[in-house]
């Protein structure tokens, strides 16, 4: 069995659509590395792990790491 790790960044500001500095609200939920291209090529997702998240400010950023099988 053949393994892929795909990351995805995600980031609370991407919702502020603009309406702070530093929003990336058009990049929000964008696979790192193609998530769906992987699986429309027949990966399927064995599992998901979060990690990250914290911040001392109002916002929160964290990713979520994807295993991939095939």
């Amino acid at each position: 069995m053949k393994q892929k790790l795909v990351t995805i960044y995600l980031d609370n500001m991407a919702y502020a659509k603009g309406k702070a500095v530093g929003s990336f609200a058009d990049k929000h939920g964008q696979a790192e590395e193609h998530l769906q291209t992987y699986l429309d090529d027949g990966w399927r997702i064995g599992s998901v792990s979060g990690f990250g998240g914290n911040s001392e400010s109002i916002s929160a950023r964290g990713w979520f790491a994807v295993v991939l099988e095939k």
